[in-house]
């Protein structure tokens, strides 16, 4: 008898694990259905303008536990995405009021930052920033900053993020609003009327991000104003040490910088030979202090061997300059007339952010409206 208990107990226990799982299968089933009609009619509500409505009916079915407040995020997520503003700024402004729930604080720095996110999609600049002020001395600070820069950006009170960004511990600002600051001291310094006061803004965008090329171009563009050849010869170095693929951005004061034309050879051989710089520009100007030291022949072989490795449209129009002695002067002008025509159609300069495309460079980009991404244009049509 002893023996056929113990055989029977394993079974016994068996069937009370089993039936154990069953019933709490069971019951979550039910919690489920429970919850999902909570959501359905929820969902309901706030489809039919019951924001307040909907937000009392969700309390009732959600606890205070982080998933649940995921997934109040989540909503307004959606809701905003689909343009309904009203309702994800509902749901974020509940939660920030609701007693009903213990939201860790680090959650409602999220939802604040959430809520100045439905007020900017929204356009009330205004509200987006009073919600944002209490985030700018905690962990969520260049969060924060990111939005409130953005708000500045779309302003263009350039000052106001300046002033901002400076009472923001270094530590916690990112790459990328280093970045867009810097633009905006460029963007006062571009306005100010004393060249003192643009020099020092200038430095300051450096100081901030030292690799902002607008900066360093502005810079130079002022030394060379008033004569220091020396001094602006350096910050073009600079940045085609950086950034070579600049260069064709800077042949229209690059030259100006050196003292005569050995140095500009020089400096153009530096580009091609040390910076592996595939620049139409710079080469056809190569070629052409090539013709005055070498003769023509040298110089359309330059222009030959260059197109082999490197085609381009205005490679060609250069070779077909040189070419003009063995062409009569109606079909060479002609045939130049064509390739020139078809180099003013396309564009210089291309955004490496979005694509768009254009024959005039500017540091931001006029379809994403991000900074410093336009870039020379390479390959066939290539500058």
């Amino acid at each position: 008898m002893l023996e056929l208990l113990f055989l029977l107990l394993p079974v016994s226990v068996a069937y009370g694990w089993v039936m154990g799982k069953h019933s709490a299968k069971k019951e979550l089933k039910q919690q489920q259905a429970t919850m999902n009609s909570a959501l359905t009619s929820s969902v309901s509500l706030l489809l039919n303008n019951k924001e307040e409505q909907a937000f009392d009916q969700l309390i009732k079915y959600l606890d205070g536990t982080p998933s649940s407040i995921d997934n109040y995020l989540t909503m307004a997520q959606l809701f905003r995405k689909k343009g309904e503003i009203d309702k994800a700024i509902s749901i974020h402004e509940g939660l920030l009021k609701t007693e009903h729930l213990d939201i860790p604080k680090p959650k409602q720095e999220t939802i604040q930052l959430e809520l100045a996110q439905d007020f900017l999609s929204a356009g009330m600049l205004e509200r987006a920033l009073f919600n944002l002020e209490p985030l700018f001395k905690n962990d969520r600070a260049n969060d924060a900053l990111t939005l409130a820069l953005h708000i500045y950006e779309q302003t263009r009170e350039w000052d106001e993020g300046v002033e901002l960004f400076t009472t923001i511990p270094n530590g916690k600002i990112s790459a990328d609003n280093r970045q867009l600051v810097s633009h905006f001291y460029c963007e006062i310094a571009d306005k100010s009327e004393s060249l003192k006061t643009k020099k020092q803004l200038y430095k300051k965008a450096l100081k901030v991000n030292s690799g902002c090329t607008r900066s360093l171009v502005s810079l130079a563009k002022l030394y060379m104003s008033s004569n220091h050849k020396h001094k602006s010869r350096e910050y073009i170095i600079s940045i085609l040490d950086n950034e070579p693929s600049f260069a064709p951005a800077l042949f229209n004061i690059a030259p100006e910088c050196f003292v005569d034309e050995f140095e500009q050879t020089a400096w153009l051989y530096w580009l091609i030979k040390d910076k592996n710089i595939t620049s139409v520009t710079a080469h056809n100007r190569m070629a052409e202090y090539i013709v005055k030291e070498k003769g023509l022949e040298s110089g359309r072989k330059y222009i030959i061997e260059h197109l082999q490795h490197v085609p381009s449209v205005r490679g060609f129009a250069k070779l077909i300059e040189l070419e003009r002695e063995f062409m009569s002067n109606s079909h060479f002008d002609q045939l130049l007339s064509l390739i020139n025509r078809y180099i003013e159609l396309k564009p210089n300069y291309e955004c490496k952010s979005c694509g768009f495309s254009s024959n005039h460079f500017t540091w931001r980009c006029s379809a994403c409206n991000s900074w410093q991404t336009m870039k020379p244009l390479t390959g066939l049509d290539g500058i």
